[in-house]
């Protein structure tokens, strides 16, 4: 497992945790998913309140990463589920950590 300050962009392989301040998030480059796991890891800040996602803790299609960066929030280009024509932002609260765990 390697601690790390961001996700580039153009990364194309690997599993990575994304903890924000908020929830943490799976990312599979292989399957090219995201998972959102509401309130995992969260500060405990009670400045941060942890919102209800539609699609929570399921895997959902990534399409790719904008920006991932530690004190930044992360944008998530992802695809709808049930209408592979939606595609959508997801955007977090801010990057507390980042870390490949294969």
């Amino acid at each position: 497992m390697a601690k790390a300050q961001e996700i580039d962009p153009d990364t194309a392989d690997g599993v990575w945790t994304v903890t924000t301040r908020t929830s943490t998030y799976l990312l599979d480059f292989g399957e090219m998913t995201l998972l959102r796991a509401p309130g995992v890891g969260s500060s405990g800040d009670e400045a941060w309140a942890v919102s209800q996602l539609r699609r929570d803790s399921e895997d959902i299609p990534l399409l790719g990463v904008k920006s991932c960066r530690v004190g930044e929030s992360a944008q998530f280009w992802v695809r709808a589920a049930e209408d592979p024509d939606v595609r959508t932002w997801r955007i977090t609260t801010p990057v507390v950590s980042i870390e490949r765990i294969s």
